[in-house]
């Protein structure tokens, strides 16, 4: 049908159409803001990561450090022994081996397990949509 104006009124199918190609289109703007999200959650899990991997590069180094000890003390000198200092070096990586895995167990915490901000926005997408319906 077409007005004096020369417009045309939409059909109630070209009308769904449109409706549904908006939902697409927004649905895949939803999915990429999804990954983007789930990126910067990935990001705090490779920082973890990392402490993880410092924690555990230490703990060698104390376990390197307990071997020291162990031949040290068989060859002790005069003053302190030897094998008493290479104990408390072992214990000081040993600490510092404890605090970084500590703090990338702490960061590990800090890592959303879902994408909050999408999963709200996708919901007031669809209450947008539901109304949208409901007017027409």
């Amino acid at each position: 049908m077409t007005y004096r104006d020369g417009s045309r009124r939409q059909s109630i199918f070209g009308l769904g159409r449109e409706l549904v190609g908006g939902l697409i289109a927004l649905a895949k703007l939803e999915v990429t803001h999804g990954r983007q999200e789930m990126g910067q959650s990935l990001g705090h899990v490779k920082g973890a990561a990392i402490l993880f991997a410092l924690a555990a590069g230490l703990a060698f180094f104390a376990l390197i450090t307990l071997l020291v000890f162990v031949i040290l003390g068989l060859s002790a000198l005069t003053g302190w022994p030897d094998w008493l200092w290479a104990l408390i070096v072992f214990v000081v990586l040993a600490i510092g081996a404890g605090l970084l895995g500590y703090a990338g167990f702490r960061q590990a915490q800090q890592v959303k397990p879902k994408p909050d901000e999408t999963i709200a926005s996708v919901k007031e997408d669809i209450a947008w949509a539901k109304r949208l319906i409901r007017r027409e």
